[in-house]
């Protein structure tokens, strides 16, 4: 019998990575900050938001993620989402964007569903790996080191992969809210206003904001607002007009769709359905 060849020749190829992009932040600052909730928001990118130091907890559409330094919270393009500082204290944290374009790089990031499966707690040498590649990758961005970069973002996306399915528990809400939140999510389209929660679930509405306000950080009408939003912007990209993208989302009247569009968004459903650039960093519910 002839002798098996020893040499092994292996072929790669990556599909859709000549349009990667990644945009990232590192608020590496040791001043304490206030105690303080950010604005719920959404954006058009894959992001990962990475815990360095503090005591904060995350909120991804209708869950709340409690961090610990080291966990990293990922939230799909429109997923509704925001940070909590629960004390007074540091808050070291990374924020990285992708254009989730790619498949081959992203799709197992983008498998879980809205609100679901958000949080990934590494393992404690993944930790520390993450740590170290985290300062290197800011380091070869102040270098402008592009294709350090990139190897560096490849190795953390790897890691981050390999530690996906290891959750933390999320933090407990009430039942009632818990009730009211999926409701938001199934049928926020045809929700109006706030009186109906208020006939639907026999709350008052001072209840309903003091239950978002402790537990969301927060208001009713906030979130309500965000979720129609971010399934507008969804319409827009899939070719629907500003008018059908308006009714669709639940706004009854299509001028006050379009104001709110542009202040929250910085421009009208129109550029960007067009294409207009939206700059993720800085998209913010005010």
């Amino acid at each position: 019998m002839a002798n098996e060849s020893a040499e092994k020749r292996y072929t790669l190829c990556v599909p859709n990575i000549g349009g990667f992009e990644m945009r990232y932040y590192f608020q590496n600052s040791e001043t304490e900050e206030e105690k303080r909730s950010f604005p719920p928001h959404v954006h058009d990118r894959l992001e990962f938001y990475v815990l360095v130091e503090g005591n904060a907890s995350f909120a991804v559409e209708n869950r709340l993620y409690p961090l610990q330094a080291g966990d990293v919270v990922v939230s799909k393009p429109n997923e509704v989402h925001h940070c909590i500082l629960n004390t007074h204290s540091v808050h070291r944290h990374l924020c990285f964007w992708f254009d989730a374009a790619s498949d081959f790089l992203f799709s197992d990031f983008l498998a879980h569903g809205m609100g679901e499966g958000n949080l990934i707690s590494p393992c404690a040498e993944d930790r520390e790996r993450l740590l170290a590649i985290y300062h290197a990758i800011c380091l070869a961005g102040e270098e402008g080191r592009a294709h350090r970069q990139l190897y560096l973002a490849l190795e953390m996306l790897d890691i981050l992969r390999g530690n996906r399915e290891r959750h933390s528990e999320m933090l407990p809400v009430p039942a009632l809210l818990r009730r009211i939140l999926d409701d938001i999510n199934g049928n926020f389209a045809s929700i109006h206003d706030l009186n109906y929660f208020t006939e639907r679930y026999y709350v008052s509405p001072s209840t309903l904001n003091r239950m978002f306000r402790t537990h969301l950080k927060t208001s009713p009408r906030l979130y309500l607002e965000t979720k129609k939003l971010a399934y507008s912007r969804i319409l827009l990209k899939e070719g629907k007009s500003v008018l059908e993208a308006s009714v669709c989302s639940g706004f009854s009247n299509c001028s006050n769709y379009i104001r709110l569009f542009k202040k929250r968004f910085h421009m009208t459903p129109a550029e960007y359905k067009n294409g207009t650039e939206v700059n993720d960093t800085d998209v913010r519910i005010l």
